[in-house]
């Protein structure tokens, strides 16, 4: 990070904190007809079936919610006696069952409060909660029959260290709710496994040691899945809803349609990630929300990093995930891309993060360039730290001589300061950062302290985009041939200018009926929410 902050920025070796060196520091719409794919005007809402039109763009879970009835092996009920864990006469607690288990169990677990702090050694195993006591394991939804895991405000749930699983062998934990406890899910192991953990409610963890990374879920050298989960409210110096490390620089992480809402990271002046703090040689994340984190310094929402001196690479592909009232300390309200990462985002919404809404900082003086592409991005009002007026949309910072880029196509930017869609700071190496922006409604006049921006063809400078309605989060364009809602497609009084100011050339499709038309800017455009234009 740029040395101007004056502080020591830190990476993870296994899960605990190390020094590397020094850091840097609306127009309305009118109110019309539901319309069709071809653009008519129809009585019949929503799909071919008359319901609602279903989406391809994911979205976060707004409830952890697992119903699906795996093959179980073993059965737990803290309702029952000291049973054999078969479905008729479970175990009373998990760790019983677990003891019990062969490699490979399933262990399916009823409702009920487990205050329990499982070591599973070197067995793989699935952990299953969310079915209803008394029914033989055959009636299963865990936001109805809840499987509580509660803590005692030390220790983890479950807590895997070597000797552990091995490459290929699986730990899952599939609808738990989790909480009370330091680090509520932690593996560290010098060596890699596969990890799941799906449809949990994970929530009120707080680290109690300011080394720790990762309140929620705290995992080194793991490949597997983080999906459909609802992560609120925990805390740690880094990383309050979870943390990734990735020493074996194999790691292939998906994190997919979570909610990231109310973490903090506390490290005083120097925290990094207050949701998420991520580094994994590849990390695919999408359709997540990260609302209202906080952190102290960089990144409140999202921090993806790499620490290419100690031969750990990050590649991170980022999609249709949206970053809302985020806040941080210093930068990157949303999300902070650093450190020699590779970040690779399409189709994400910015929205009223305190601190700005995307941080991106070269890396220390050893390390290779940070590289970072945005298309079909919408940055709508980021703010000043504190939250008190409108502040950056985009801040780059750069103290090396690494060949960062950074790279914006098909953005709408709107709701910035003025001048202040971007902002650069620079404090050796300025002139080999190299930072695009195309086809884009965007300021050209930006706070210039020593990265040049090279602004290319665009047609739009800075006017209103005519989102449906931003006050209500929805960054939809108005069209007078339809936009899409939930119960079908709704025509406007007027059209966005940004319907079809994208690269001609590229000639891509916005609605299956719409081939040749130029492309939507922002969020929805190319996607199957785009707007309809004529």
């Amino acid at each position: 990070m740029v040395s101007s902050c004056g502080v020591v920025s830190r990476v993870l070796v296994g899960l605990a904190l190390v020094a590397l060196g020094a850091c840097a520091g609306d127009g309305d719409g009118g109110t019309a007809d539901v319309v069709d794919s071809g653009g008519d005007t129809v009585s019949d809402v929503g799909g071919g079936d008359g319901g609602p039109l279903v989406s391809a763009v994911p979205r976060a879970v707004t409830v952890a919610r697992a119903t699906a009835i795996p093959a179980c092996t073993l059965h737990v009920d803290a309702a029952s006696g000291a049973g054999d864990g078969s479905a008729a006469t479970p175990f009373k607690t998990i760790a019983a069952a677990v003891a019990a288990a062969a490699d490979a169990a399933v262990i399916c677990v009823a409702e009920g409060t487990y205050p329990e702090s499982l070591a599973p050694g070197a067995k793989p195993l699935t952990l299953a909660g969310g079915f209803q006591s008394g029914q033989l394991f055959a009636v299963r939804d865990s936001s109805l029959y809840v499987s509580k895991a509660q803590g005692a405000g030390t220790g983890s749930f479950v807590r895997i260290e070597d000797p552990g699983p091995t490459e290929g062998q699986l730990t899952a934990i599939d609808g738990f709710e989790i909480t009370g406890y330091s680090q509520a899910i932690y593996r560290d192991i010098y060596y890699g496994q596969r990890f799941d953990i799906t449809h949990c409610h994970i929530h009120d963890n707080a680290c109690t040691d300011p080394q720790q990374v990762g309140a929620g879920f705290a995992l080194n050298n793991v490949s597997g899945t983080i999906a459909d989960n609802v992560i609120a409210r925990n805390t740690c110096s880094r990383g309050g809803a979870g943390a990734l490390n990735d020493s074996t620089n194999t790691s292939q992480v998906a994190i997919t349609g979570n909610r990231v809402e109310a973490n903090a990271g506390d490290q005083p002046d120097i925290s990094h990630g207050g949701g998420l703090y991520l580094f994994a040689n590849q990390l695919t994340i999408t359709g997540n929300l990260f609302l209202a984190n906080t952190v102290t310094a960089w990144g409140a929402g999202l921090y993806v990093g790499a620490y290419t001196g100690g031969g750990q690479t990050t590649t991170a592909r980022l999609s249709y995930n949206v970053y809302r009232d985020n806040r941080a300390g210093a930068s990157g309200g949303g999300f902070f891309c650093d450190d020699s990462a590779r970040c690779v985002s399409d189709h994400e919404i910015y929205d009223s993060n305190c601190g700005g809404n995307i941080f991106l900082d070269s890396g220390p003086d050893d390390a290779g360039p940070t590289v970072a592409t945005f298309d079909h991005l919408t940055s709508y009002r980021g703010l000043e730290v504190g939250c008190g007026a409108p502040g950056a949309g985009v801040q780059i910072t750069k103290n090396n001589t690494a060949a960062d880029s950074f790279a914006f196509t098909h953005a709408i930017f709107w709701g910035q300061a003025t001048g202040r869609d971007f902002e650069t700071s620079c404090g050796s190496g300025c002139t080999k950062a190299k930072v695009s922006v195309a086809y884009s409604n965007v300021q050209t006049a930006f706070a210039n302290d020593g990265i040049a921006i090279a602004f290319g063809a665009s047609g739009l400078i800075s006017v209103d985009p005519l989102f449906v309605d931003a006050a209500a989060h929805d960054f939809h364009l108005q069209s007078a041939f339809g936009h899409w809602t939930p119960s079908g497609y709704v025509t406007d009084a007027t059209s966005s200018p940004a319907l079809s100011a994208g690269d001609p050339a590229s000639k891509t499709p916005n609605n299956p009926d719409r081939a040749g038309t130029r492309s939507e800017l922002g969020a929805y455009g190319d996607s199957p929410e785009a707007s309809y234009v004529r």
